[in-house]
């Protein structure tokens, strides 16, 4: 007979692929467990955000960028790492994959999540959705200039290999969110 791992309710023997299953401490929460495969990332992701989202929410008030002690699980080859919301230049999409920037060193991480789903655990007083591709970290924009048709071209740091333009629409909330933040 075949022993495997009790499942999360304790109801019944788990067989197969399952039994790689591994329990992990969740803090104040029961043993929960957590596939050692290619689940684990996105569910450790997951965990991570939904705790990101409850601390967005709260405003400190004091100027200080409230996330800036969170952190965000990347991946790199096959490393995990994890990284300050502070030291993020940017986020962009390639072939569609997002990826996440450093503002230190420079490299550029692989994300498990789309853009639109990032955009919802940052903070808005520090990032801005400049366009479909690029999701700006404030402290990585350097200057913008005007083009025509009311467009601004940003130029951020480090340098992303093309043009970042911002449309006519949003080029004024933008120039507002350099200016109030």
């Amino acid at each position: 007979m075949e022993v495997g791992w009790e499942d999360a309710a304790g109801k019944g023997k788990i067989r197969g692929r399952a039994r790689r299953m591994k329990p992990v401490e969740t803090g104040d929460q029961p043993v929960e467990y957590i596939f050692a495969g290619g689940m684990s990332f996105r569910y450790l992701n997951m965990l991570l955000n939904e705790e990101l989202t409850i601390m967005r929410r709260k405003d400190t008030g004091s100027g200080e960028i409230p996330d800036a002690g969170k952190r965000i699980l990347v991946r790199k080859g096959r490393e995990f790492m994890v990284i300050r919301y502070e030291d993020v230049a940017y986020f962009f999409i390639e072939n569609g994959v997002s990826y996440l920037i450093d503002a230190k060193s420079h490299c550029k991480y692989i994300m498990a999540q789309p853009l639109r789903n990032i955009e919802l655990t940052v903070n808005s007083k520090y990032f801005f959705r400049v366009t479909k591709k690029y999701l700006v970290n404030i402290n990585a924009v350097v200057k913008f200039r005007p083009m025509k048709k009311g467009k601004l071209e940003v130029q951020l740091s480090p340098d992303p290999k093309e043009a970042v333009v911002i449309s006519q629409l949003k080029a004024g909330t933008f120039k507002r969110w350099l200016m109030e933040n």
